[in-house]
């Protein structure tokens, strides 16, 4: 803890690197593959935090939301890749200490907000074969997600956190598509910590649940 006031995020050269490389992996798949199938699809919704580590802050997730833009490579089998820009909140509270240090009925809670690029690189199987052009589809997915930190802010003036410039995630979901329109939930597993170092008495993991209403743009076939 510091009682400067002010939440700390830092993106190192090593995650600009890899910030870059997962872009230009993204826009890759819109020009490289020209012999399958692709979709760009434009999607936006909820997301939410569900804290795995709260601790004596007692964190505890609240909504947030997402908006961004995908595109998916293959026909039954696909690749599907994007880039959305997504806001989080987790509230944490601590309890207030009398002069003998014993903790009170009063309760002091904080919201922290952090804004993020998110980075899905995801493999899936459409469960219906899409060479008959059906107008209802089911979908799977599942890969690795990156966060990369755009900024945050803590409503406490009396401590300053570091916040990690990249967290990484593991998570699977699906979908199901309605011609141009499609709906699609999933959820991320937290392999890293929200904070770097020990800021906090703990330093929570926190595992993400989303979902998305969107429109598939189609741009080419085979």
């Amino acid at each position: 803890m510091s009682p400067s006031g002010r939440i700390v995020g830092t993106t190192s050269t090593t995650n600009i690197k890899i910030m870059r490389t997962l872009l230009l992996s993204a826009l890759l798949l819109t020009t490289g593959a020209g012999a399958i199938a692709q979709e760009l699809r434009l999607s936006g919704g909820y997301n939410g935090s569900n804290v795995s580590e709260a601790g004596d802050e007692r964190w505890k997730g609240q909504a947030g939301y997402q908006f961004g833009a995908d595109v998916l490579l293959g026909t039954r089998w696909f690749v599907k890749g994007g880039a959305h820009f997504m806001v989080r909140n987790i509230n944490y509270s601590v309890a207030a200490i009398d002069d003998q240090g014993n903790p009170t009925e009063n309760v002091n809670e904080f919201r922290y907000t952090s804004q993020y690029l998110r980075v899905p690189i995801h493999a899936g199987l459409r469960l219906l074969d899409p060479v008959d052009a059906p107008l209802f589809n089911i979908y799977i997915m599942a890969g690795p997600t990156a966060l990369f930190l755009l900024k945050s802010d803590l409503d406490n003036d009396a401590i300053t956190v570091k916040t990690n410039p990249a967290q990484w995630y593991v998570g699977a979901g699906g979908g199901l598509q309605f011609g141009a329109v499609f709906i699609e939930g999933g959820y991320d597993v937290a392999m890293t910590n929200v904070f770097k170092g020990n800021s906090f008495n703990t330093n929570p993991k926190v595992n993400q649940v989303y979902a998305l209403v969107g429109v598939r743009l189609k741009l080419a076939s085979d």
